[in-house]
């Protein structure tokens, strides 16, 4: 083989691996890069979720002593000759109310379920509990477990709430009612809101059958965005069936049509549901930029090459 062949050929095979080379090392370093930006926004939701977490359950823990404190006071008024003072027990709801000013109200409904006590009540208007799951638990239910209910319409609030009950017993230990302490469905919205996330992103409280309590950013003109509805993948479906408490997972088709990255977190001290999303678009925008400027770059190696 003549010299300048040979010199040819190595010059080209020189080049082919060069080029190789480079678009090895871009594939490699764009991998890598889109890894980083995928495990930011994995850590980004669980965070959120961890947060959210420790601040509703520090507020439910709040009520749920506030709860067991009115019923303790109920129950002392009940064993006394005087029986209850609706004035004084009146004044001593308001205080608690004053102390955690996420509470619309502490209301008292009797055994039969009527509300009796509390602020906004009118007894001429007969309004009743009897009817709720809740009072219907606590009146078979001798414990004094904390109950927390279902987003609905308030009969005393006259808006949507979550509602926080506690039993109270006659002296002798038989049921003689139950305290609510309902929470507007704005307090979690607003709760919500204090998460700065791309405009895809998106962050939803359900409770234990997945109806919706809250959703950041609020849609209510849009089924998704409705309250109680069910809207949610089958991979989370699926993740909720296995029985674990968190998982963090990706998918392609959630119920608008977005793909993000999710962390779903189930509450420590209530049966409710955080859900908290990211959009691949917005959280891999950077990341195509680079894919952008490493082909750029690429290609011109190539090309002058």
């Amino acid at each position: 083989m003549k010299p300048s062949r040979r010199l040819r050929l190595l010059l080209i095979a020189g080049l082919i691996a060069s080029n190789l080379l480079v678009l090895v090392l871009a594939g490699f370093s764009l991998s890598q890069s889109r890894q980083q930006y995928q495990l930011r926004a994995e850590v980004t939701t669980q965070n959120i979720a961890s947060a959210l977490d420790l601040s509703l359950s520090a507020s439910i823990e709040r009520i749920d002593l506030a709860l067991r404190t009115v019923a303790d006071e109920l129950e002392r008024q009940l064993a006394s000759p005087q029986g209850i003072s609706e004035a004084s027990l009146n004044a001593f709801l308001a205080r608690h109310e004053k102390r955690l000013p996420e509470v619309e109200a502490f209301r008292i409904a009797n055994a039969d379920g009527l509300v009796i006590l509390g602020k906004g009540v009118d007894r001429r208007a007969g309004a009743s509990w009897a009817d709720r799951e809740y009072f219907a638990y606590h009146r078979d239910h001798a414990d004094h477990s904390l109950q927390i209910a279902k987003p609905r319409m308030g009969r005393v609030a006259k808006r949507p709430i979550v509602g926080f009950s506690q039993r109270y017993n006659y002296p002798d230990g038989r049921f003689a009612g139950v305290i609510s302490a309902p929470i507007a469905i704005d307090y979690f919205s607003q709760l919500l809101t204090r998460f700065d996330l791309d405009a895809k992103g998106v962050i939803a409280l359900r409770d234990a059958d997945l109806g919706l309590i809250a959703r950041y950013p609020a849609d209510p003109d849009k089924q998704i965005g409705q309250i109680g509805n069910t809207l949610v993948s089958d991979d989370l479906r699926q993740l909720l069936a296995s029985g674990v408490g968190s998982a963090t997972y990706r998918t392609a088709s959630s119920a608008d049509g977005v793909a993000r990255t999710y962390t779903f977190h189930r509450l420590s001290k209530a049966p409710m549901i955080l859900i908290i999303g990211l959009a691949a678009e917005e959280y891999l925008a950077n990341w195509h930029a680079e894919v952008f400027k490493m082909s750029a770059m690429a290609s011109g190696f190539l090309l002058l090459s």
